[in-house]
């Protein structure tokens, strides 16, 4: 389980966390791997490591985008074209807030605005705390495994950002490898 706090990203302490309307996911996703790191495509270590809009430093979370498209504006960033791999994944979880739904952000102190926020800036440059690392919190402690958000690398595009997954039968996804064709280590690499 991902470890929620950190010393930049305060917790909630005890506070109770109302109601989230949380919703199940049963769907097919999409990610773009880099080749070096295509042998862990279940590993959230990469944004752990590096942050992310929707989680701070040290927090496992697994990036999935609802079709193609979006995966690569997603993969891509401000970098433009790169080599990847992609990888697809059924997705069957519960615990997932929507916040593409105008009515969900409120429900955890978010404007809808907030899901486009400049994290970068705010956690590099200003040294703050990006909006989106709070959700991270309110979700955990009301039972939940992450959200889907809007895409601020595509427009119209829609995210999956899971914070828990394959810890329980309400929590399984699996990375689509028919043909095993994905590496097994580094090794490749070599």
């Amino acid at each position: 389980m991902p470890r929620p706090c950190s010393s930049i990203w305060p917790c909630c302490g005890t506070a109770a966390t109302p109601d989230l309307p949380f919703r199940s996911v049963r769907a097919r996703f999409w990610r773009v791997l880099a080749p070096r790191w295509a042998h862990q495509p279940l590993s959230g270590k990469g944004a752990a490591r590096h942050a992310g809009r929707w989680n701070p430093p040290g927090v496992n979370t697994l990036y999935l985008s609802a079709d193609l498209p979006t995966a690569v504006a997603e993969y891509e960033q401000d970098i433009g074209i790169r080599p990847g791999t992609f990888c697809a994944y059924d997705v069957t979880t519960d615990g997932v807030l929507d916040l593409t739904d105008p009515a969900v952000p409120p429900t955890v102190g978010l404007k809808p605005e907030d899901c486009f926020a400049p994290w970068k800036s705010i956690f590099l440059v200003q040294r703050g705390t990006p909006p989106g690392w709070g959700v991270v919190t309110r979700v955990i402690q009301a039972g939940g495994a992450g959200v889907i958000v809007p895409s601020a690398q595509f427009k119209g595009g829609r995210n999956l950002v899971l914070w828990r997954w394959n810890d329980g039968a309400d929590r399984q996804i699996t990375a689509l490898d028919p043909q095993t064709d994905l590496p097994r280590d580094q090794a490749s690499w070599r």
